[in-house]
């Protein structure tokens, strides 16, 4: 079976500069709850790229929740700021930074992005112009 966490980190050490604004630095925890029992992932981000460990270490943030959450939101199916305002995950330290990584989350399954409509949009306008139609 697949680990939606493990493969989200992965892709977020891989594709950190794609996905998090060049100028961001800093440090970020996540504490999964599993089976009585805690999991660390330790996230070094600097100008965008990312180093992943499971370091128990200090960090800017610190994110805990359960293991079945984030791996909701690995997935994209539920998001950070949805589950914090539900208070299903706690945020010490620098929320901004949170705020920041999210980026890294993948969008909700079966979602555009809204500029695709805009141009499907104007697409279809521009078609039925040279038809001599109104769309």
């Amino acid at each position: 079976m697949a680990d939606p966490t493990a493969e989200f980190f992965a892709r977020v050490e891989q594709h950190g500069p794609e996905l998090l604004p060049t100028a961001s630095r800093g440090t970020i925890r996540f504490d999964l709850r599993r089976d009585g029992g805690a999991e660390h992932w330790f996230v070094a981000i600097n100008r965008g790229n990312v180093l992943v460990s499971h370091e128990e270490r200090k960090a800017d943030c610190v994110v805990a929740t359960d293991r079945a959450l984030f791996d909701r939101l690995a997935t994209g199916e539920t998001q950070v700021l949805a589950a914090y305002n539900r208070n299903e995950l706690t945020v010490q330290g620098n929320l901004v930074l949170l705020l920041m990584f999210r980026r890294a989350f993948p969008s909700p399954p079966g979602t555009r992005d809204p500029r695709e409509r805009i141009r499907e949009r104007f697409a279809a306008h521009r078609v039925a112009r040279e038809r001599g139609r109104r769309p």
